[in-house]
């Protein structure tokens, strides 16, 4: 009867150790995982410094780092979606998603009174430049 009693609270034990094991691998699991809002955030045109770029009053946007490459997106309000950075236009994971491109009416043209930038790479001095927009999105990448 002595050994069934030992036998039992090591069990017991046993068990209490492996919950609590599993308990604290879930628990570091869990504080691991991002916030999915961390590698968003809204842009809006009343509070945005400098000539705003889109014909929208605010837009998300977000990065991601998949497969060692930063892919910043924007969504709309209407939740047209469209990938700003040239170099990620061709992520299966953004497939819905459309490559930012001067004929898209959500970006908007630069004023003809307006001195155009010297270099943009993305907006050929026709469109108002996302250079800063997509600076400030990579600063959310995170690693998925």
């Amino acid at each position: 009867m002595f050994k069934l009693k030992r036998n039992i609270i090591i069990s017991i034990l046993a068990i209490t150790a492996l919950i609590g094991i599993a308990l604290t691998v879930i628990m570091a699991n869990i504080s691991s995982i991002s916030d999915p809002y961390t590698n968003e955030l809204v842009f809006d045109k009343n509070s945005f410094v400098g000539q705003w770029p889109f014909a929208v009053e605010s837009v998300v946007i977000r990065c991601d780092d998949i497969n060692n490459k930063s892919i910043v997106s924007m969504t709309t309000p209407t939740g047209e979606g469209y990938i700003l950075n040239t170099d990620s236009n061709v992520d299966p994971d953004k497939t819905q998603m459309k490559l930012l491109r001067p004929e898209h009416a959500v970006w908007l043209d630069f004023p003809a009174d307006t001195e155009k930038p010297k270099t943009n790479s993305l907006s050929s001095g026709v469109k108002i430049p996302i250079d800063d927009i997509i600076s400030t999105g990579l600063k959310l990448c995170v690693e998925i």
